[in-house]
């Protein structure tokens, strides 16, 4: 099962590297068609089925996914935290913009345990803000606990936006790409 589900996050995390797209606080039994701006024709369609399916991906409580809207932290710390079936959590007091009763406080809290989260600042999460691609990246390089020495010299030259990668994140990302999670698309 966890297999399944860490395949699932990967085959999430392929569409939110598209675009960024859904997540949310509350569990709620339905399938991605019981949801109103769900469209099985759309580009998303097979992933967002899949993360319904297998849990990683509960919805809004207004019944919507917003699947073309923006991915933010918490929804990653909680998305990632389905997937790895996370339960433990660490003390996040240090974060100043995590408050207790934020829908989201638990999982970051798990996410801090796991080791996948630490943190904007020493005493800033931004939970609310958009997430990019490049702390998606470091986020997953984190819980599958990649070697990242191994793939050190892994090139990004293939990418068109290689170079921008951030320095805190380089290590993370060639992680991936050398691993084979990422190949990016084709643009041309």
């Amino acid at each position: 099962m966890k297999f399944k589900r860490i395949t699932t996050l990967l085959l999430v995390v392929a569409m939110v590297l598209g675009t960024l797209t859904v997540a949310s606080a509350a569990p709620i039994n339905k399938a991605a068609t019981d949801f109103e701006d769900f469209d099985q024709d759309a580009w998303y369609a097979e992933a967002v089925t899949t993360g319904v399916e297998n849990g990683l991906i509960y919805g809004y409580p207004d019944g919507t996914l917003q699947p073309q809207g923006n991915l933010t932290r918490a929804e990653m710390a909680a998305i990632a935290n389905r997937a790895f079936g996370t339960y433990v959590k660490a003390n996040v007091g240090q974060f100043k913009d995590v408050a207790r009763d934020a829908w989201y406080y638990e999982d970051i809290q798990m996410a801090c345990w796991m080791g996948t989260y630490r943190g904007t600042s020493a005493a800033t999460m931004e939970p609310d803000k958009s997430i990019s691609r490049q702390e998606v990246l470091t986020i997953l390089a984190r819980a599958l606990q990649l070697d990242l020495e191994r793939y050190e010299n892994t090139s990004l030259d293939k990418f068109g936006d290689g170079s921008e990668v951030s320095d805190w994140a380089l290590p993370y990302v060639k992680a991936m790409v050398g691993a084979g999670y990422i190949q990016g698309r084709n643009t041309g």
